[in-house]
């Protein structure tokens, strides 16, 4: 049992000191909000979209009406970010998307994927209620 609980907690270490590593990289590289403008700047510019909550590796923005919320959330992981959609709305129910790029892919390139899969899947669920 001693054991378990040794390992544990040297995986927890591991992993903490991992992060924080990670951490000041992405420091080194001008911080989250540098790193990834580009990516920020586009989710800035959708209409209705505003800043929910900031954190230093983390960034989600909401757009609410009276049926429907939606959110993208954009994290930073180890050497990746991810990039997370979700929609509710009383008409069409819960969905979500989500996407891991390496932190060095072109964000242009991560923009013009995610336009694309969630312009798809709303036409697929569109589609699905008519």
């Amino acid at each position: 049992m001693i054991w378990i609980i040794v390992i544990v907690i040297f995986l927890a270490f591991i992993f903490f000191s991992d992060k924080q590593q990670e951490a000041k990289n992405v420091q080194l590289s001008g911080g989250f909000y540098v790193k990834y403008d580009e990516l920020i700047e586009y989710f800035y510019t959708i209409p209705e979209l505003v800043v929910e909550n900031k954190e230093k590796m983390r960034i989600t923005f909401v757009a609410k009406n009276y049926s429907a919320v939606t959110r993208f959330t954009v994290a930073h992981g180890f050497e990746d970010v991810t990039i997370y959609w979700s929609h509710n709305s009383s008409e069409f129910g819960q969905h979500s998307l989500h996407w891991t790029f390496p932190e060095t892919m072109p964000q242009s390139h991560m923009i013009s994927l995610i336009e694309n899969e969630v312009n798809l899947y709303q036409i697929n669920v569109v589609n699905q209620v008519n």
